[in-house]
């Protein structure tokens, strides 16, 4: 059978098509995410807002404990307005894990938070947890995802008379 040779250069583009995909380096992928993820903290932790939004993705979600979804670079540098005020002491963020995705593409990280806040009666220590989800952008790791919460039981309502 003789292949009509207006067939030939789609047939060729199928066997191309198919050609393996080139090798992700996850750990190399996961060390830059590694790096990202500590400058980010450490811009947190110096209470600098305008550079910690430069890690985030423009269309980035967080979601705050006890609080509505925050989304889009804009609002979430308000947040960190809100956030590193004058009472927010002390901020450490400590990641304990990082995986990224086989496509090289996407990582998630699950981390640890310690917040020191002043209160007029004395600072407050909280302890919690976060999961955090990078995306690769133009060839760089940016914040997409964010949730975080407390790992203090919360107060418990009055008993009503």
């Amino acid at each position: 059978m003789r292949i009509p040779s207006a067939v030939l250069p789609l047939s060729f583009l199928v066997i191309a098509g198919c050609a393996a995909a080139p090798e992700v380096d996850l750990e190399r992928e996961r060390a830059a995410v590694t790096a990202r993820s500590q400058a980010v903290a450490a811009a947190e932790a110096a209470k600098n807002a305008e550079q910690a939004i430069t890690f985030w993705a423009e269309d980035a979600i967080v979601q705050p404990a006890g609080a509505p979804q925050i989304q889009g670079r804009a609002a979430i540098l308000d947040f960190y307005g809100q956030f590193m005020t004058d009472e927010l002491k002390e901020f450490t963020g400590t990641s304990t894990q990082t995986i990224v995705a086989g496509s090289g593409d996407l990582a998630w990280e699950q981390g640890t938070t310690r917040f020191v806040v002043a209160t007029p009666t004395g600072d407050v220590v909280d302890i919690g947890k976060y999961l955090a989800v990078w995306k690769k952008i133009d060839n760089e790791w940016y914040i997409a995802a964010l949730s975080f919460s407390s790992d203090a039981v919360p107060p418990a309502p009055a008993p009503s008379n």
